[in-house]
């Protein structure tokens, strides 16, 4: 069963162990938390040691949609702490020696900021890079860990080996918008699930988070980068594999840009620090996905990287390939290079491609990724189509007319119209489905839309309907063309002339309406009431254009005029005015 195992505040503290207890605050306190909110922020200025990292084997586990840890959390483990912020354990025990870098040590201390450390409980929650002297520790993750929100530190100690795992914890302060899940194991070197030889292995599950806000994180980046690797504690002897500090699965080497923390999802890192170190095999960090589906004609590109992790060494690449694969390899320390693919007829099936990695060490070790790329037929459509018309016909109806050159299980035809080139909004004209013929010979079509007004445009689409799809062809436009009928006026009116007044040598219009069944006389005459010209109109609508002059074409002088519309049922006057 899992044991709640007693915290004990040590005694004796080393340099970082101590700085709060010397501010006369200890981190077991309930004025800690409210010290650490008040602590301002010094910006880290990290040199990169001119010594290089001790090498590390590197192994991606990315075939669950949950990456598991090396060893799974079970009930054998032991609690190590309470919910706390920046805690640690007393000192516990080793029943084998672990060895670092030629210091060898029997106890340990387990630390809720992500390490373990072997002098004293460490506290610090601002993380830097290695080496540095003293605070010789194993770093799977330093950062500023807080498991008040969520998560907890559990531990198991077994005859040759201890692992230490941080379950799902969360970051300062209290927050568990995100959350993380390392482990540490470390052994004599006699573990066989690291490897023999080896005694340190870093595992990783799911970590989405770098920065607690007391190290100048927003929402858990940016700061003080987190820390993933050794320290001797000489400032000489360390590993180190990289530092953290955004969202992303970017890495380019334990140096140089700061990494994303996505990268490490799923990751196992194995390290010897305890004997003879031999060359370490080159690192795949960014591969191709597995299997790379293309239809014929259709184009690929992936950008390739591996590192060597020894820093003073190149890694050159080979491809082994069946299809022609387009790409340009440059030996380097950290090796990218873009994977290019046009997909054609005479490459379909599934073909293995195999890029093997190969260092300059001595020996000169090799590391291979395989993937698959599958290309497919362009799929066949369910019709084939030849042409797609619409037309009016003579008596002013639309003519929708298509040729199928084959069928194949098509359950049959459907035609909308819109009076817009977008088919959303689009009526379904055939209610009922036109059946298809299903038959790889030619055949045709035709709809008739009778529902049409002359002077107006429309659109059409056809919709073939298969068993499990549907697919759209169009749109094709016509434009009904001829007279638009006259429609005559439900009553009889004299309407305003325009312009009114008008200039004389100029003109004026009249509308009058002359309702059906109708006709009339429209008059105008003098302001002495004598007539000066007239019309006779007809049932409809009708525009008089009047030029001011009288029915000899006299121009009449400047003055008013009357004008008025005499029919068996109206007799309506209305005045205007010619000016000079």
């Amino acid at each position: 069963m899992r044991k709640l195992m007693v915290i004990l505040l040590i005694a004796v503290l080393g340099l970082f162990g101590t700085n709060m207890l010397s501010a006369g605050v200890s981190p077991f306190s309930r004025e800690y938390d409210a010290w650490k909110q008040k602590q301002v922020i010094t910006p880290e200025n990290e040199v990169k040691p001119t010594q290089p990292s001790h090498p590390f084997s590197s192994f991606k586990n990315d075939t669950r949609d949950e990456c598991e840890l090396l060893v799974p959390l079970d009930d054998t483990f032991t609690l190590a702490m309470n919910p706390n912020d920046d805690g640690y354990t007393g000192l516990i025990t080793l029943p084998f020696t672990f060895s670092l870098y030629g210091n060898e040590y029997t106890s340990c201390y387990v630390n809720n900021n992500g390490n373990v450390t072997f002098d004293y409980g460490l506290s610090s929650y601002n993380p830097w890079g290695f080496p540095i002297n003293g605070n010789p520790m194993l770093a799977p993750f330093f950062a500023d860990v807080d498991t008040r929100g969520t998560g907890s530190v559990w531990y198991k100690i077994e005859a040759n080996r201890m692992i230490v795992i941080w379950d799902h914890v969360g970051y300062y302060s209290s927050r568990t918008d995100k959350v993380n899940t390392f482990e540490l194991i470390f052994s004599d070197g006699t573990d066989p699930q690291i490897g023999l030889g080896n005694n340190v292995a870093f595992s990783y599950g799911d970590m989405s988070w770098t920065t607690g806000s007391a190290s100048g994180g927003n929402n858990g980046f940016g700061g003080y980068a987190a820390t993933v690797g050794i320290n001797k504690g000489d400032n000489v002897e360390y590993a180190q594999i990289g530092r953290f500090d955004h969202a992303g699965t970017d890495y380019d080497g334990p140096f140089l840009n700061n990494d994303g923390v996505d990268w490490l999802d799923c990751q196992l890192f194995v390290f010897n620090t305890g004997g003879e170190e031999a060359n370490v095999a080159p690192v795949f960090v960014t591969t191709p996905p597995s299997p790379v589906e293309l239809t014929v004609g259709e184009s690929w590109s992936f950008d390739v990287t591996v590192i060597a992790p020894e820093p003073n060494q190149l890694v050159d690449a080979v491809v082994d390939h069946d299809i022609p694969l387009n790409y340009v390899i440059i030996p380097a320390n950290t090796l990218t290079f873009t994977l290019s693919y046009t997909a054609t007829a005479a490459d379909i099936g599934t073909h293995l491609i195999t890029i093997i990695a190969t260092d300059d060490g001595t020996p000169p070790l090799s590391a291979s990724y395989e993937f698959e790329i599958i290309v497919k037929d362009i799929p066949s459509t369910p019709v084939e189509l030849s042409g797609f018309t619409a037309t009016m016909s003579a008596t002013n109806d639309v003519q929708v007319k298509w040729t199928t050159q084959s069928e194949t299980n098509l359950m049959g035809f459907r035609v909308y119209r819109n009076e817009s080139s977008f088919q959303s909004g689009s009526i379904l004209i055939t209610p009922v489905m036109i059946p298809a013929t299903n038959t790889s010979a030619q055949q045709s079509y035709s709809v008739t839309d009778n529902e049409v007004v002359i002077g107006k445009s429309y659109y059409y689409w056809l919709e073939s309907v298969d068993f499990s799809i549907s697919q759209f062809f169009g749109p094709v436009n016509v434009t009904i063309q001829g007279e638009v009928p006259a429609v005559n006026p439900d009553i009889s009116q004299l309407k305003s002339a325009y312009p009114n007044p008008f200039k004389a040598n100029s003109n004026t219009k009249i509308e009058v309406d002359i309702k059906t069944g109708e006709s009339g006389t429209l008059t105008i005459f003098n302001l002495a009431g004598q007539v000066v010209t007239s019309y006779n109109v007809r049932e409809g609508t009708h525009i008089i254009d009047w030029n001011g002059t009288d029915a000899n074409g006299k121009a009449c002088s400047s003055g008013i005029y009357f004008y008025k519309l005499t029919t068996p049922t109206l007799s309506q006057t209305r005045k205007m005015l010619i000016l000079k």
